[in-house]
Parts: structure tokens; C-alpha cells; sequence
């Protein structure tokens, strides 16, 4: 009994991740085609890769993603880690309050944020650009950061903290000698993650995105309007490498920690 549901188990698993990866190894896979349509295999070439190298707009497009991604990422850093620092002294009520502030904009959907976010900077006059995509990028990257680093506040011993008030260190002392270091790890795993996630978001970019200011997801969307090309597949094998190694990287510093 147990061998059969080991065998349906592993089925099921084998079964799950072919579904799951085989669209995204065929984009890969057709990124080298030699045929300019993805109905048909031809033979193997790089001419897309060297085309998608070539492109000016595509470049353009690449350097506002990484500009909008890593100023999200500090930003979301910053904010993240001194709103859950903030928490450890707030009362029971207000500590609610905030889990509940950062939690929303994760269960809102991305099309109704947009939409909101659309208005508001509208009601600034605000022009849209690098400035809205950062903030806005940051509106949900910030809740990530505030969660992993809260999470490893909770696994500080409260005797550390305790002991240093009592050595008559002051809060700001406590925080920069005894809090950052401990929740470094913490903080550098989340910039990592919200730098991905600004990298791939496409909905929210779309409302937010200048006439000058076009993110590389956005860019791809309406290249695939008018067809998918393999120089579409490279560049989508291009960002798939990047962020498996953002990911990657983050995960092997969050390893580390749990080991040290």
C-alpha cells in the first residue's frame, strides 16, 4: 500500500513539474531557432540573441527596469525594515494595525492598484515616470520586506535586547549595533526579492509607465501583440536567467543564515 502511494506520489510530482516547466524550457528552446516562427524547428542559430543585443529601444527599455528595480529595492529595504524595527515597540493595537496596513496591498488586485494608484498620482499631477514606478513598485514590495524581517525579529532572543537596555544602551544604540546586524541577512534577501519582483512586474508598470520611461516587461507585452518572435523568446530566456539567479542567490544567502 505504502509502495503505491510512494508511485502515485512521485507520478504526481513528475507529472506537476513537467506542466509546469516545459512551457518555460520551450521558450528557451526556441530562442535559438533559426526560423523566424515558433510553428516550426529549423536548426540552431544566435542571430536573435544578436539582433535582441542590437536593439537601442530594447536597451533603453533594460536600463529603466534595472533603475526602477534597484531604487525599489533600497527604498523598499528601508521602509520595510523601519516599519517592522518600529513594531517591536508599539502596543498590541497598533502592532494589528500596521500587520494589517502591509498586508493589504498583497490581497488588493494588481488591476484595481493600478487603477487607484492611476488617480492618485493624477490628483498630485505627478508626471509619470521613474518617480510613480518606484513608489508604486514599492507600495508591494514593502509588506515582503516588513514580513521576513518581522519574522526574524521574533527569533531574536528578548534577552539580547534586555541586556542592553540594561547596560544603559539607548534605542537607537541597540538598533544599529545589536538589531541590523542580526536582521542583515533578512534584509538583503528581501531587497533581492523585490528586486525581482519589480523586474517582472508588468500590470501595475503599465498605468505607471511614462512616455519615456517603459519598463522591459511592459515592452515585451506589446512586442507580443503584434506576434511572438524567437527575439521574443531571448529576451524572455534573458530574464528568466536573471531572475532564477536573484532568486538563487537569495535563497543561498538565507541558507547561510540558518546555518551560522
Amino acid at each position: 500500500m505504502k509502495a503505491k502511494a510512494s508511485g502515485f506520489g512521485i507520478f504526481y510530482l513528475s507529472l506537476f513539474f513537467v506542466v509546469l516547466y516545459l512551457p518555460v524550457l520551450s521558450v528557451v528552446l526556441y530562442s535559438f531557432n533559426a526560423s523566424s516562427s515558433t510553428a516550426q524547428w529549423t536548426g540552431w542559430t544566435l542571430d536573435w540573441y544578436r539582433q535582441l543585443f542590437s536593439d537601442r529601444v530594447i536597451a533603453q527599455a533594460f536600463r529603466v527596469s534595472i533603475q526602477v528595480a534597484v531604487l525599489t529595492a533600497l527604498l523598499s529595504a528601508v521602509l520595510g525594515t523601519f516599519t517592522a524595527v518600529i513594531s517591536l515597540w508599539v502596543t498590541n493595537r497598533t502592532k494589528k494595525a500596521i500587520q494589517g496596513m502591509m498586508i493589504l496591498p498583497l490581497i488588493v488586485p494588481e488591476v484595481a492598484l493600478g487603477v487607484s494608484l492611476l488617480f492618485f498620482f493624477n490628483a498630485l499631477r505627478l508626471p509619470f515616470g521613474i518617480l510613480t514606478l518606484v513608489l508604486s513598485h514599492s507600495l508591494f514590495c514593502v509588506p515582503y520586506v516588513y514580513i521576513m524581517v518581522r519574522l526574524r525579529l521574533q527569533e531574536i532572543d528578548v534577552s539580547i535586547i534586555e541586556s542592553a537596555l540594561d547596560l544603559g544602551a539607548s534605542r537607537r544604540q541597540m538598533v544599529r549595533t545589536i538589531i541590523l546586524p542580526l536582521v542583515a541577512p533578512s534584509i538583503v534577501t528581501a531587497a533581492l526579492l523585490c528586486l525581482a519582483m519589480s523586474l517582472d512586474d508588468v500590470i501595475i508598470s503599465t498605468y505607471m509607465s511614462g512616455p519615456r520611461s517603459t519598463t522591459l516587461p511592459v515592452h515585451i507585452f506589446s512586442m507580443m501583440r503584434v506576434g511572438v518572435t524567437p527575439k521574443v523568446n531571448a529576451l524572455c530566456s534573458l530574464i528568466l536567467m536573471g531572475t532564477f539567479l536573484i532568486i538563487g542567490f537569495s535563497q543561498l544567502i538565507t541558507k547561510k543564515r540558518r546555518f551560522s
